[in-house]
């Protein structure tokens, strides 16, 4: 049975991000949900229907969108701590898409964090594509304001991921890709492993994250939980009081046994569908704006993100100087004191 949780987004507006109120009207949630008492062949029957919807998929064509913005294709943007299964979801996509048996077609290990060092495009369909991405390590500034310019289109797939670049490469980078704005429509999807609880401090930076993957795209990251088990609706409650609209459950997989079964495929199409409807959701809010005066808006916003977190570097560098001059002067009369004596 698919497990969806649903969410209110105006409550989280008035209580926890009424900044946001304004660009991120309350709407009507699309219903991705099939019904419970399906039985096994209803199930493939509409496996079936939801397949082909999404191979005839194009950007814009859920909400009949006149003006694309220049988007031609959906990149489905994986992102995620070490070892929580980017890979194990990449292959199901695959592999349920495709109606074809379970294939490692990410590579064992590949996205553990321990192996991949750059990001990897996977289609899905002509105009669809899943991203894999190195793990996080900490979710830190540094690694969000990262991830931000992989949001804006301003890394490019098959490159090194590198969470701690310096000034100079960040400049570089940007330099390179400023004059060309992209075809892609980057939506966030967060891998979340349900054995691996999040700290208060990890909990933080997420909410972090979240936020900002919304200020880029336009919409709020899609979650997806494996092997939630018991603590799913714990885990499903956090997730929306940290910003997420949707949070998925693969209820039966298993990464140590990885396996397709009807109740499966009928998950991972629900969420490919609700990863496509937000993606013409995010396109359609680009409508009202010139294609080029947004990318530049985009590249602006990023180098102010990046000046600022340098900014604090140094901040932080000189109080830990200024602690260390502070704890050797407190140290120094004692050594007086006890040599007079």
């Amino acid at each position: 049975m698919l497990s969806r949780s649903k969410f209110n987004p105006k409550l989280l507006q008035t209580q926890y991000y009424p900044e946001l109120s304004q660009s991120y009207p309350a709407h009507p949630q699309p219903q991705y949900n099939p019904a419970e008492s399906a039985i096994p062949e209803q199930e493939r029957d509409m496996a079936d229907a939801m397949r082909t919807k999404l191979t005839q998929y194009t950007p814009g064509s859920l909400l009949a969108l006149a003006n694309t913005h220049g988007f031609q294709r959906v990149s489905i943007q994986l992102f995620g701590f070490y070892g929580h299964g980017k890979s194990s979801l990449i292959n199901l996509c695959v592999s349920v898409l495709r109606n074809q048996p379970y294939q490692n077609f990410a590579g064992s290990g590949w996205s553990d964090g321990s192996v991949i060092r750059e990001r990897r495009d996977f289609p899905l369909t002509n105009t669809v594509c899943i991203t894999d991405n190195r793990g996080f390590i900490s979710l830190d500034q540094g690694e969000i304001t990262e991830a931000s310019a992989q949001l804006r289109g301003l890394r490019l797939v098959d490159e090194s991921v590198n969470w701690d670049r310096n000034m100079e490469e960040k400049l570089e980078f940007l330099v390179q890709r400023c004059h060309t704005p992209p075809t892609d429509f980057v939506l966030p999807l967060i891998v979340y492993r349900g054995t691996m609880n999040l700290t208060t401090e990890q909990s933080d930076h997420m909410k972090n994250f979240i936020v900002r993957s919304f200020a880029v795209t336009g919409v709020f990251p899609i979650v997806v939980l494996i092997e939630s088990g018991e603590s799913q609706e714990k885990i499903s409650n956090n997730f929306h009081m940290l910003g997420a609209s949707y949070v998925f459950a693969l209820q039966k997989f298993q990464m140590e046994q990885p396996e397709r079964d009807n109740e499966t495929d009928v998950e991972i199409l629900n969420i490919l569908t609700a990863c496509l409807d937000e993606a013409d959701r995010g396109i359609k809010k680009r409508q009202r704006l010139g294609r080029e005066v947004e990318f530049r808006r985009q590249v602006q916003e990023q180098i102010m993100v990046e000046l600022e977190l340098e900014r604090e570097k140094v901040r932080q560098r000189v109080r830990e100087e200024i602690k260390q001059e502070q704890d050797k002067t407190s140290v120094t009369p004692t050594i007086v004191s006890l040599a007079t004596d």
